[in-house]
Formats: structure tokens, C-alpha cells, sequence
């Protein structure tokens, strides 16, 4: 009987999976008891990168989908340019829930931005995004937002930044941001429940491929990283995916 290769070991262990970690690969590989040498899994998974069979997905992370995420920029592109203009020096992220609106289940009435920058500068900031129209809140926890939040048109949410590892291409969130951003704004606002976070991330992690350590990494400053990942992990584990 013809010996299996290391390289057929991987395409089996990946064959019905979205994404998979290399550690989670080389436990599986142990209870098989298979052999293999480091460099020969790193060779062969190069190799299968190459062959565009695996893909990917952030440090020690893989995944079987080709198409990588492309986060809309367009609705926030003029908010960017207005503070940029104002600040020009000003370190800050921004995303709006418009940018996602593909994804969600149950369409919002409304959309929110949020921009995340440093706290010393949140009033500057209110101040001057409410002479141009926003209808702007500070920092806002779910207590004031039942009372005075109103989600109308230009609402805008400022936080201040967790620290300036966060996930962003210059004043741009990442999706992998977003993915953790949305889920401590319902926690602090209630901005969607549970269930509807769970659809639009599994309508975005399934279809596209991301950066699955920049989310754990960053869940892990934001202090969500088990709830994360066990959202994470239930969704890409709930679903066969064919691979070819």
C-alpha cells in the first residue's frame, strides 16, 4: 500500500474546513501518530499555498477560501476627509455599520459610525464633527444610550482607542476591527442582539476570507478574546465547506 504524504496528510485535515490553526493540525497529526519533520510541513504547506489550494489567514492560520474580504470604504470616506482637513496630525480609526449592511439579517432603520481615537482629543472631536452637522455622542455605555442615544441620519459614536496595534489601514478599520468592535458595541449599547451578530459575521467569515489572528489578537486587547473565539470557532466549525 502506497504511504500517504504529509502533503495529502494536510489536504485531508483541511479538505472540510474554512480555516484551521497549524497547532490544531499538529494535535490531530499526534493522535495519528504521524511522523513528520517541521520543515517538511512548512515546505509542503508553502507548497499548497503556492498551488493556491490553502490560503493564508494570519499568523499560524490557514483557510480554504480564495476570495479575501473587501471592506466598503465609501461610506466613511467623507467623514475621514472632514477630520483629516481639521486634525491633520490626529491618530484615529473609523467604520460605520453601513459598511456591513450586506451582511446583516435584519437591515437597520439607520447607520452608525464609530471613531476610535485618543481620549484626550474625544471632546475636541465631538465639538467639531457637531458644528458640521453629526449628530455625535462620547462614549456612550447602555444606560445613556437608552436614555439619549438617537440613531438618526449622520449619528456618530467616538471611543477611545484600545491601543495603536488596532487593525486599520491608516484611518480605515479592518474588517477584522469591525468583527470585534460590533461585538463590544452590543454589550455597551445594545446595538444588535446576539443572534443577529452571529449571522452577520457568519455571512462574512464563510463567504470571505480574513485575518483570523488580527481578530483574536485584537479581541484579546479588547478583553473578548474567549468570547471570540468561541463565537468564531462554533461558526466555522458548524459548516462543511467543499474544498478543491
Amino acid at each position: 500500500m502506497r504511504k500517504i504524504t504529509i502533503k495529502e496528510h494536510i489536504v485531508n485535515y483541511a479538505k472540510n474546513k474554512y480555516y484551521f490553526n497549524i497547532n490544531d493540525m499538529k494535535k490531530y497529526f499526534a493522535e495519528k501518530k504521524m511522523e513528520y519533520k517541521k520543515d517538511t510541513l512548512k515546505k509542503n504547506l508553502y507548497l499548497l499555498k503556492k498551488g493556491n489550494l490553502i490560503y493564508a489567514a494570519g499568523r499560524g492560520w490557514y483557510s480554504t477560501i480564495k476570495e479575501e474580504f473587501k471592506l466598503n470604504t465609501k461610506p466613511v470616506e467623507k467623514i475621514i476627509k472632514l477630520i483629516k482637513e481639521k486634525f491633520p496630525l490626529l491618530e484615529f480609526s473609523c467604520w460605520s455599520t453601513e459598511q456591513i449592511k450586506g451582511f446583516f439579517h435584519h437591515l437597520p432603520s439607520q447607520f452608525v459610525t464609530f471613531i476610535h481615537t485618543d481620549k484626550d482629543f474625544l471632546q475636541s472631536l465631538k465639538d467639531f464633527l457637531s458644528d458640521n452637522n453629526y449628530n455625535v455622542y462620547l462614549n456612550p455605555y447602555k444606560i445613556e444610550a437608552e436614555k439619549f442615544v438617537e440613531l438618526k441620519t449622520n449619528t456618530v459614536i467616538l471611543r477611545p482607542s484600545i491601543s495603536s496595534r488596532e487593525p486599520k489601514q491608516q484611518h480605515f478599520a479592518k474588517i477584522e476591527k469591525v468583527i470585534v468592535d460590533l461585538l463590544m458595541e452590543n454589550k455597551k449599547i445594545n446595538l444588535i442582539d446576539i443572534e443577529e451578530y452571529k449571522k452577520i459575521v457568519s455571512n462574512i467569515i464563510l463567504n470571505y476570507r480574513i485575518n483570523m489572528a488580527e481578530v483574536l489578537d485584537y479581541s484579546e486587547r479588547r478583553k473578548i478574546q474567549k468570547k471570540i473565539q468561541n463565537t468564531i470557532i462554533k461558526l466555522i466549525n458548524s459548516t462543511i465547506v467543499t474544498f478543491s
